[in-house]
């Protein structure tokens, strides 16, 4: 969306002068909502891309630790060794084969640790979808090791804030040494090449 040009300014600031007005009349106008009210009315919201959703099946085995889970994506790269069950706890689960979905929304896209402010659960949400945490990220690196060789994918389900404070996630990504499972902060812009990944509520 391009923004307004000085030509149309100043064309805004010649009707208001030929109007006659004059300066109380033009502040009673400014103060009753009407000038802000019509400006919102021809507003045009910025068009987002359609989100594209690959649903994947994986085999889950929730008897595991989560570190046991970890190791098994055999990454190559580095691995955050703050991804284990005291920082993530297991919930329970059906072990067995999990249909998921992995969604990107080509551009970047805000979350927050509130589930209010969070555009990415709200947009999640739109979707009928919720997201998944690290018991799933680990199976889809372990059996679908080639996926986050085409992107980084992101588990938002759980949180854990780390010892400076700040607010993680598991991601699989591919590094200049190898896959990896590291952590990424929530309170910020994900990217526009991120993955995250959910499943149907």
């Amino acid at each position: 969306m391009s923004l307004v040009t000085p030509r149309q300014i100043l064309k805004t600031i010649t009707l208001i002068v030929d109007s006659g007005i004059g300066s109380v009349g033009y502040q009673d106008f400014l103060e009753s909502g009407r000038f802000a009210e019509g400006l919102r009315e021809f507003r045009v919201e910025p068009a987002h891309p359609e989100p594209t959703i690959t649903q994947i099946k994986v085999p889950l085995d929730y008897t595991r630790t989560l570190v046991e889970m970890r190791d098994a994506t055999s990454c190559d790269g580095y691995v955050a060794s703050e991804v284990n069950d005291e920082n993530f706890p297991v919930e329970p689960g059906k072990s067995g084969e999990r249909e998921l979905e992995l969604v990107c929304f080509h551009r970047e896209i805000k979350d927050d640790e509130n589930p209010a402010r969070s555009e990415l659960l709200q947009e999640l949400d739109k979707l009928g979808l919720k997201p998944e945490g690290p018991p799933e990220l680990c199976a889809v690196g372990e059996h679908q090791p080639d996926l986050q060789r085409e992107f980084p994918i992101v588990a938002r389900r759980q949180v854990w804030r780390s010892p400076d404070g700040i607010l993680v996630v598991p991601i699989l990504d591919e590094y200049d040494y190898g896959r990896g499972l590291s952590l990424d902060d929530v309170g910020s812009r994900w990217r526009y090449s991120d993955w995250f990944l959910a499943s149907r509520k």
